[in-house]
């Protein structure tokens, strides 16, 4: 044994302890950062404690010469099952404010619902009239406030049952992660759509979460008093973590929309990097809607985030697709970028018309931008603005040709992300 091992050997429980807590406290701040939750300092330095717990047995060597992303990644699976899941589910996490995860898995409704109710739901979905379907957000916000936005859809649909045609609400609300009282807070929501609007209120909640729960979350939440029953609620929970993937993948054969959901079932870890494959490969495959394909990518990419090797072995799967996710994150990027320029110069407005022409005007400069250096032809042009609800395209080009004669060529260059 040399000195230098001697010396770590000699190191104290408590001090490798406090060695291995500095090293991994910015981490777990920035997975906390990532995920968009903060929670209180003591139970923060519970989850620390739970993290070191997991590393301790190294040797002090072997743990200092961990990668960053290695350790994020051993975090992130941490998060996923074992103490650290499960101290999680037992308190409230605080949100910060809605990632891109969220806002994605409310687009992929908006944007499949047929495919969505028929994947989750196929006994109701032959009695849905989808050409009824209104999605009331803004009544949403009214009953309950601006909490609700984002992760929450009211829908109003017609459905057909034994001949009788009715009207009916459904409550769709999606999970990132489990909460204490979930059910309890259903319930909440029940009554005060039901009070409102006086319908049959069908109430969805999915789970989009990576931990396998080793405690169901309840789908119910019940009142009484003594032996008296008051009330007994109930509402359609969807754990997608439940689903083996294997036999959720088959279900995309009838119905494609489960490739965009694969990476949240259940699978081996060594899998990750084909089971994003399989789910990209599926989406380009069977999609050619430029919005839904956008959309479901950026949904995949956001379930599952690949450490440096995986990504090594997904990139050698999708060569042949290359030029599709070259152009569907072309309009990803020129989506958030639009919608964030759009955003910034409407409230430097200040009112309702001013957010509209402030966005109209970040839209105009961009696309201009982009023709004059070349990096979007007319083929291109031609698919954004539709896509993305902007101006009327004669206006734009003409506008444009008054400023600057433009020629366009097929030949430009890709847009670069």
């Amino acid at each position: 044994m040399n000195d230098r091992e001697d010396v770590i050997m000699n190191i104290s429980l408590a001090t490798r302890q406090q060695i291995f807590s500095l090293r991994l406290k910015p981490l777990v701040q920035k997975k906390f950062k990532k995920i968009a939750y903060r929670l209180t300092n003591e139970s923060f330095q519970k989850i620390l404690e739970l993290i070191v717990e997991q590393f301790i047995h190294l040797k002090l060597d072997d743990f200092m010469i961990l990668t960053d992303d290695s350790l994020l990644y051993q975090i992130f699976q941490l998060f996923e099952s074992g103490p650290v899941a499960e101290y999680l589910s037992t308190i409230d996490l605080e949100e910060v404010k809605r990632s891109n995860f969220d806002i994605r898995h409310k687009e992929t409704l908006r944007l499949c619902i047929k495919e969505y109710f028929e994947l989750f739901l196929p006994d109701l979905a032959c009695k849905m009239n989808f050409d009824t379907i209104q999605f009331l957000d803004k009544e949403l916000i009214a009953l309950f406030g601006g909490e609700h936005r984002i992760t929450d859809a009211l829908i109003l649909v017609t459905v057909r049952i034994d001949n009788d045609e009715r009207t009916i609400l459904i409550h769709w609300e999606q999970q990132s992660n489990r909460k204490k009282l979930f059910e309890e807070g259903m319930f909440h929501s029940f009554c005060g759509i039901y009070f409102q609007y006086r319908k049959l209120v069908f109430p969805i909640a999915m789970f989009t979460d990576h931990a396998i729960w080793e405690k169901p979350v309840k789908d119910s939440y019940k009142l009484e008093l003594l032996d008296y029953p008051i009330n007994e609620y109930h509402y359609h929970l969807i754990k997608l973590k439940n689903y083996n993937a294997e036999d959720f993948e088959k279900l995309a054969q009838n119905n494609p929309l489960a490739y965009a959901y694969l990476p949240l079932t259940d699978y081996k870890s060594d899998a990750r990097p084909y089971i994003k494959a399989k789910a990209v490969n599926g989406i380009l495959s069977n999609y050619t809607d430029g919005q839904k394909r956008a959309t479901l990518m950026s949904l995949i990419d956001e379930s599952i985030q690949l450490d440096p090797d995986e990504q090594k072995v997904y990139n050698q799967t999708l060569t042949e697709y290359s030029e599709q996710i070259q152009e569907v994150k072309m309009f990803q990027s020129l989506e958030e970028y639009l919608t964030y320029k759009g955003r910034t110069e409407g409230r430097k407005e200040g009112h309702k018309e001013g957010r509209k022409e402030g966005r109209k005007e970040a839209q105009e400069e961009l696309l201009a931008r982009l023709i004059e250096l070349e990096i979007l032809n007319e083929s291109q042009l031609t698919k954004i603005i539709p896509m993305f609800d902007l101006m009327d395209i004669s206006s734009f080009l003409d506008k444009m040709s008054l400023k600057k004669r433009v020629t366009f060529s097929d030949t430009a260059k890709p847009f670069a992300v």
